[in-house]
C-alpha cells in the first residue's frame, strides 16, 4: 500500500474490500479536525498484446453496475504477489496463460480512496482453458487494435486511469516506446 495512516487512525467501517478511517488531526492554527480516507486492496492489470499491434481488452458486466471496458486484472489477494495476481486474474478473466510478463507501472492513490494499481505488460499469450468468471461476472475478449486503444483512452473511455495513462505513454512518450519496442522483442 502507498500510504501510512496515522497511528491514533481508527478503523470506523470494515468491509470485504475497504476500509474508512478516520483520525483527529491538529490543524495549521492549533485547532483539530476529523480527518479520514478509505483504504482498499491493492490490485494488478495487464495490457496484453495478442501481436504487436493488437492488445486484449475486455468489456465487462456486473450486476447493478453499467457495462466497461478495461484491461483484465483484479484485486492482489493476501499473502500474494503483484505477479501471481497478474497471471491469475489474467487467465480467470480470459483463460489464457501469459508467456512473458513486465511491470510497467505502479499508480499510487494516496488521496481519499487510497490503493496502489500495478499495470503490467505481457506478450506471448497461450489459451488454454476457458474462462472461470465469479458468478457476478460477465466478461466479453475484445481483442483492439493498439491504435483503437489510444482512441478509446484519449476519449477516457477505459474503466481504470491507470491503464489509460499506461497505454498513451506506451503510444506517446519515447522512452516508454522503447521499453515497449524491447519487450515485444
Amino acid at each position: 500500500m502507498p500510504y501510512t495512516l496515522p497511528p491514533n487512525a481508527k478503523n470506523a467501517f470494515h468491509s470485504q474490500r475497504l476500509d474508512c478511517w478516520q483520525w483527529e488531526q491538529e490543524l495549521y492554527d492549533g485547532s483539530t479536525a476529523i480527518f479520514e480516507c478509505v483504504t482498499r486492496k491493492d490490485s494488478a492489470s495487464v495490457i496484453a498484446f495478442l501481436d504487436p499491434n493488437t492488445i486484449l481488452l475486455t468489456e465487462q458486466n456486473q450486476p447493478g453496475r453499467i457495462s466497461f471496458i478495461d484491461a483484465a486484472g483484479g484485486v492482489i489477494e493476501p499473502n500474494e504477489t503483484p505477479e501471481e495476481a497478474a497471471k491469475r486474474e489474467f487467465f480467470e478473466e480470459t483463460g489464457y496463460e501469459i508467456g512473458k510478463l513486465e511491470l510497467f507501472q505502479r499508480y499510487d492513490s494516496t488521496g481519499q480512496i487510497r490503493f496502489s494499481t500495478h499495470i503490467f505488460l505481457a506478450t506471448d499469450l497461450k489459451k488454454t482453458a476457458e474462462q472461470h468468471l465469479d458468478a457476478g461476472e460477465r466478461i466479453t475478449l475484445r481483442p483492439t487494435p493498439f491504435d483503437e486503444a489510444v482512441q478509446l483512452s484519449l476519449k477516457r473511455s477505459l474503466r481504470q486511469h491507470g491503464v489509460m495513462l499506461t497505454i498513451l505513454a506506451l503510444a506517446l512518450d519515447p522512452e516508454a516506446k522503447q521499453q515497449l519496442s524491447h519487450f515485444l522483442k
